[in-house]
């Protein structure tokens, strides 16, 4: 199934297969010639109906014929080759996680999070589950036509279905295709995908995924599979994973910013502008359109409710804040209250406002050099040993700990910058 690793010709593109006016919507496309290699900000689904040729991911070649399924990830880097004399027609869906299964609050285990990111990008075209995903397929392009909310939470869910599906399938041969034969591209590209939130060095992961290679090698096969070299291929990955947070309207950049990886928020923003030619606020306003023309409305994604509690805890988190002052102020029940949250966002309050306030404590911790206690209180904790019991649940790290790791890691920037 798998051949030599192939290099890029050209920086990839995206916004081919993905993007604010293509959710829930069946796109066909008919390629006769090798495409260019596309690199999207959500994942997608792609269903071959006709035509041979190769999917070459993030270097490495996957044969494909009728039936066949794929799955891209936005880590990923799609190459589309046509067989000679051949035209691939395909039927590709784009598949939002947070629009249709709220990930950014869920609680996924690193674990679950790595089995969908090492997932065997191809599968088919035999096999009970792919036969079923065609069928799904063929029913959410007969509802396609239709433009009604109702048409597209069964879509959502087909594509849920989908999604399911085509795990099942790749957890059974998993035992083909498992991490230690990927070649260093790939492991390297899967390993950062899945740690991009943290403190990461190009030299962690030469340390995890190969400690016999070098920075450089590293390097140079992130850059001839991806067109990224380990610096722009980590800034990718923490503005995708920045972008799914913006379907929850009113979390603030701040916020965003901090749980994305970035040390600052200044670094976000000049980092999001320069990979995607817009502000942060700009691709906002496109996800979260008006719902005119079929497009996804906000309001199918979360409930007003929710939305305005969420701010609520944002905007008062230094205070204290109980059920009973949040039903007080925003005139709903405790029951509803917890059932939104629980159903919604697998959470509660508490935990969200937690977050929050761990959140901001790390805004303090690096950018400041106030004591432990003042940024507890400012935070809303309270008490600094309050605040180190939540921080180290959160984080697994106590606040100075924190502090000092932020601080090298700004020190290492200033040296690759300069």
């Amino acid at each position: 199934m798998k051949r030599k690793i192939r290099p890029l010709c050209e920086l990839p593109r995206n916004g081919i297969f993905c993007g604010p006016d293509k959710y829930l919507k069946l796109q066909e496309h008919t390629i006769s010639d090798e495409m260019f290699p596309i690199m999207e900000f959500d994942s997608y689904f792609i269903l071959v109906k006709k035509g041979h040729g190769n999917f070459i991911i993030n270097g490495e070649e996957f044969l494909v014929q009728p039936g066949c399924v794929s799955w891209i990830q936005c880590s990923q880097v799609l190459t589309i080759c046509p067989d000679f004399g051949e035209q691939f027609k395909l039927w590709v869906c784009s598949y939002d996680y947070q629009l249709l299964n709220y990930f950014a609050f869920k609680k996924i285990s690193p674990s679950l999070e790595l089995e969908i990111v090492n997932s065997l990008p191809v599968i088919g075209p035999e096999g009970s589950e792919v036969k079923q995903i065609l069928h799904l397929f063929n029913q959410f392009r007969k509802l396609d036509k239709k433009k009604t909310y109702g048409s597209a939470v069964i879509r959502s869910s087909f594509l849920r279905q989908i999604e399911l599906l085509y795990n099942r399938y790749a957890k059974s041969i998993k035992a083909t295709y498992k991490f230690d034969s990927f070649p260093l591209s790939r492991k390297a590209s899967l390993y950062i995908a899945s740690h991009s939130t943290e403190n990461l060095t190009i030299s962690d992961v030469v340390q995890v995924v190969c400690p016999v290679s070098s920075e450089s090698s590293l390097n140079h096969a992130l850059l001839i599979a991806t067109g990224l070299n380990f610096n722009q291929y980590l800034n990718r990955m923490r503005l995708a994973h920045a972008m799914t947070y913006f379907l929850y309207d009113s979390l603030p950049f701040d916020y965003i910013s901090s749980i994305s990886g970035f040390n600052k928020e200044i670094t976000f923003f000049r980092r999001f502008k320069t990979m995607t030619g817009m502000t942060p606020q700009t691709y906002l306003n496109q996800m979260l359109n008006d719902g005119k023309d079929g497009r996804i409305y906000r309001g199918t994604i979360m409930s007003e409710t929710l939305i305005s509690t969420i701010s609520y805890l944002y905007e008062n988190m230094s205070e204290p804040i109980d059920a009973k002052s949040i039903t007080r102020d925003l005139y709903i029940s405790k029951n509803i209250l917890r059932i939104q949250f629980k159903s919604t966002l697998d959470s509660s309050y508490k935990e969200i406002l937690s977050q929050f306030r761990v959140r901001y404590a790390e805004a303090l911790l690096t950018t400041t050099n106030l004591p432990i206690m003042d940024i507890a209180i400012e935070s809303g904790f309270g008490s600094d040993r309050t605040m180190t019991r939540v921080f180290f649940s959160i984080n697994g790290i106590s606040p100075g700990e924190f502090r000092k790791q932020r601080h090298l890691a700004e020190q290492n920037e200033k040296k690759t910058h300069n």
